[in-house]
């Protein structure tokens, strides 16, 4: 059998292995077990909430942002008390980002959830350890990435990002991305998607194509917290990840 069908077959195993466990039941009496030698990621952030009296990520934990990259920390410590637009009120931490600063892939979120703003990660709650899945199925781990959102502080209530907020924020994401200079975009649900490619297209529409970012090849698929929501998007969801796996290999 052709070794690409062979990869490909055993990603999609792990895809629906992580999503819908170790059994798929073909009849009644007939049922295919899914498991891997490959071990699960351990959780790449522990759940320690800092006091919350913190109006930052405590110092033995930056690394895990900048990666001891003296650019990303410098540019860090610029704008980590940032408060240009009302939302630094409301923070308990400026999610910066987070992951390897020499990634060749770079994922790009809305803004932080609760969680995230109660830890100072991207991408620490529930659609984090989906994310963790999605990432195990390419054969990739959290170390092997770097992850930052649209917005670096939680708008109250998980509501969507107003235009003044995406403004005043958007120029530290462009940052972030000329520091990392991945070779691979992918843009987490349609707010992170319109952002990075000034559309205004629906997620559908800009889940259809291969677009570019600077003439970085960028890809557009669910937010995990959206696959959370609505297990049915899952399959489509493997169909991205198969995008971003090809892009990968080729570039």
């Amino acid at each position: 059998m052709n070794e690409d069908l062979l990869n490909d077959i055993k990603h999609l195993l792990q895809w629906y292995r992580l999503n819908y466990g170790d059994e798929i039941a073909l009849s009644e009496d007939f049922s295919l077990n899914l498991s891997i030698e490959e071990e699960e990621p351990a959780p790449a952030v522990p759940r320690a909430v800092p006091p919350a009296v913190e109006t930052d990520v405590p110092s033995a934990d930056t690394a895990k942002i900048h990666g001891h990259h003296p650019k990303l920390k410098a540019f860090y410590e610029q704008i980590r008390d940032c408060k240009q637009c009302d939302l630094a009120k409301s923070r308990k931490h400026f999610v910066f980002g987070m992951g390897n600063p020499d990634a060749d892939i770079m994922f790009v979120g809305e803004a932080p959830g609760r969680d995230e703003d109660e830890q100072g990660f991207p991408f620490v709650g529930r659609a984090g350890k989906l994310l963790n899945k999605m990432l195990f199925a390419l054969s990739m781990k959290r170390e092997d990435i770097y992850i930052a959102n649209v917005l670096k502080c939680r708008p109250p209530g998980n509501r969507d990002p107003l235009p003044d907020e995406v403004l005043q924020c958007e120029p530290y994401l462009k940052q972030q991305i000329e520091i990392i200079r991945p070779r691979v975009m992918v843009a987490l649900g349609r707010i992170a998607g319109q952002v990075l490619l000034r559309s205004e297209a629906s997620l559908k529409q800009l889940r259809e194509s291969t677009h570019r970012y600077n003439g970085i090849p960028c890809i557009v698929t669910y937010h995990p917290a959206a696959l959370l929501r609505n297990s049915g998007w899952k399959a489509a969801a493997w169909q991205d990840l198969k995008k971003i796996k090809s892009i990968m290999d080729d570039v």
